[in-house]
């Protein structure tokens, strides 16, 4: 599914991604999640501060989620050969703990209809203890505690052995899920519809998004990207197959009709996102003909399929909200 590029000679994938290049795929993906809840009015006109908080740490949270998803593919698709995802796990794990602090404090201003300066601490204990997003919030939170520990536990210059980095796997998409699965889908009618399609949206999207970052930073080493890319390209396509089903079970079981879909912000939110995603799937598509055909693609398409997954995360961070 996902384009080579411009290879670097070298025995062992030693460059990590910058942080620069990391923030720079990260604000488009908060820039998207802005643009979409301010053009589908998810945030209201008379509490736009706390609106784009909300929509930021929400979006924050995702994305720190699929750099531990996107470390934990990295060792998986090349074990012992990519000591920079031990690194990346090591910070994107306490920053997704912090981002999750700050939202349970945010979350409790708007439910308390204070400003987040003035929030006292029995008001989020409240709100973690209360609705059931708030105990979303705590699972997540209890799953970034395990991944710390599972972040200690591996070898130092890591990336050795797939056991750990699979285990990694599953709680980040167990946090990853919570929030969601425990909010508007665990509050829809279908629930029993609603919370395993989103759990399976949620893996899927961590998967392919996740997977595709891991395969970009291999893309450096012919030698391992030959190793990685057939891997990850049927991973891909189960990914994008269990999105496609999954997507849909959730959107049917939180619209009333397929009316609804050109008649509200959330359905215009919906429709956005597969646009989005079917861009991106066409361009995975794209790719993996070109490689069969035995056309080595450039990074410039991996770039575009990037683009348009990181603005469908930030898009579902709106949704998240907006539900």
């Amino acid at each position: 599914m996902i384009p080579t590029g411009d290879a670097m000679t070298g025995d062992t994938a030693r460059h990590d991604a910058g942080p620069a290049v990391v923030t720079g795929w990260c604000a488009i993906a908060l820039g998207a999640a802005v643009v979409a809840a301010g053009a589908s009015g998810g945030i209201a006109a008379d509490s736009v501060p706390l609106g784009l908080a909300a929509t930021v740490v929400r979006g924050g949270a995702d994305l720190a989620a699929l750099l531990v998803a996107g470390a934990a593919l990295a060792m998986i698709l090349a074990p012992g050969r990519v000591p920079g995802a031990g690194r990346m796990l090591i910070a994107a794990v306490p920053a997704w703990f912090a981002v999750l602090l700050v939202e349970a404090v945010v979350r409790s201003s708007i439910m308390a209809g204070e400003s987040p300066a003035t929030v006292r601490p029995a008001d989020v204990v409240g709100y973690l203890t209360g609705p059931a997003a708030g105990t979303g919030l705590i699972v997540a939170g209890t799953a970034t505690l395990l991944l710390l520990g599972c972040a200690a536990g591996l070898p130092a210059g890591s990336g050795h052995g797939a056991g750990p980095a699979v285990l990694v796997l599953v709680i980040a998409v167990a946090g990853a899920a919570a929030p969601p699965a425990f909010g508007h889908a665990a509050a829809s009618a279908n629930a029993v519809i609603a919370v395993p399609g989103v759990v399976l949206h949620v893996a899927a999207a961590l998967l392919w998004v996740g997977g595709l970052g891991a395969v970009l930073v291999l893309a450096r080493d012919p030698v391992l990207l030959a190793d990685a890319l057939p891997r990850f390209s049927r991973l891909a396509g189960w990914s994008v197959g269990v999105l496609a089903v999954s997507g849909l079970l959730a959107a049917t079981a939180r619209l009333g009709s397929p009316a609804e879909l050109v008649g509200g912000a959330y359905g215009a939110l919906v429709l956005v996102k597969i646009v989005l995603l079917a861009g991106a799937a066409a361009l995975g598509g794209l790719t993996r003909r070109r490689l069969r055909a035995g056309r080595v693609p450039v990074l410039a398409w991996a770039g575009m399929e990037i683009v348009l997954l990181l603005a469908a995360v930030g898009v579902a961070a709106t949704l998240t909200r907006t539900a």
